[in-house]
């Protein structure tokens, strides 16, 4: 299974998407598509987080983590 901390802190591409990078917002769409929802790690985000991987988390949960 996936980390859910990595897509979170460390993954190259979620982390720079959800800053706004454009080219890595391109990717990750892209990602999404041909897996049905991002990577394993981007998955497990989503059930720990309930927010898709390219979602930044509510205030109240980046608050508690």
């Amino acid at each position: 299974m996936g980390d859910p901390e990595f897509c979170e802190k460390k993954c190259p591409i979620c982390t720079r998407a959800r800053q706004g990078n454009r080219l890595a917002q391109i990717v990750q769409k892209v990602e999404m598509l041909v897996t049905f929802g991002g990577c394993p790690h981007g998955r497990a985000r989503q059930r720990k987080y309930s927010v898709r991987p390219n979602e930044p988390l509510p205030a109240e949960t980046r608050d508690n983590t």
